[in-house]
């Protein structure tokens, strides 16, 4: 069989359409990974009794299930439970008007919640323990520590893995079309079912995520390089 450029580039055309929604699965879920990471990483360092021991196990039962079988199971949760959580809550709002979008979201924030809380863990032990020491004897609070000496050095060093972790969730959210959301490989797959052209319409999508992949690369590579530079200086 042989290989039409022409079916490719209409495969782009049309999977180019859908980078907004396959962006916008993956930005989203690292903002709210970011942040309950953090909260994770912070209460795993300051060792708090309890919830120290529940996230590590949490953490760590997360981190061997597939993101497939996590869509999947939050689906199912959601179509046999929404409408009576709807109901109980006297919302008007029902399952089948539920933009299934956010059940991705909330897969692949779960991914990035695991995933960030272990990247702030291992940026925080690469600060060396004097540094605490030394803000404590200056009277400092715990949040004033966090704010002014952890955070300041563990974003750069953070950085790169944080970049490559958008990266995977981006590809991760191929995954959103098992709940019938059209993204980019969707949207691709749609368009090889009219002519049964597969292979140009996968190296269609390959070639948006590998473009996709490469800018963010790119700009964290400067980022990082932007803020190390700030940082020494703030140092010297």
């Amino acid at each position: 069989m042989s290989f039409k450029f022409e079916v490719m580039i209409q495969s782009l055309q049309v999977a180019s359409q859908y980078i907004g929604t396959t962006l916008f699965m993956a930005i989203t879920a690292i903002v709210i990974g970011v942040i309950l990471g953090l909260g994770i990483a912070l209460i795993r360092l300051y060792r708090i009794k309890g919830l120290s021991q529940f996230f590590q196990v949490v953490v760590t039962l997360l981190k061997g299930i597939p993101m497939v079988l996590i869509i999947l199971a939050l689906y199912l949760i959601a179509s046999k439970q929404f409408d009576v959580w709807s109901e109980s809550m006297n919302w008007s709002l029902r399952f089948r008007d539920f933009n299934m979008v956010w059940i991705a979201i909330s897969a692949l924030s779960l991914l990035a919640t695991i995933n960030s809380s272990e990247i702030f863990r291992g940026a925080f032990a690469a600060i060396k323990k004097g540094q605490f020491d030394a803000a404590k004897s200056m009277g400092m609070t715990n949040l004033q520590t966090i704010r002014r000496v952890l955070l300041p050095q563990a974003i750069p060093i953070s950085l790169p893995m944080f970049s490559n972790l958008l990266i995977s969730l981006i590809k991760a959210s191929s995954l959103a079309s098992m709940v019938s959301v059209v993204d980019v490989f969707a949207a691709a797959k749609i368009t090889a079912q009219q002519n049964y052209r597969f292979l140009e319409a996968y190296v269609a999508v390959a070639v948006i995520y590998w473009g996709i992949s490469l800018v963010i690369e790119k700009g964290a590579q400067m980022l990082e390089q932007r803020m190390t530079r700030k940082l020494r200086r703030a140092i010297l």
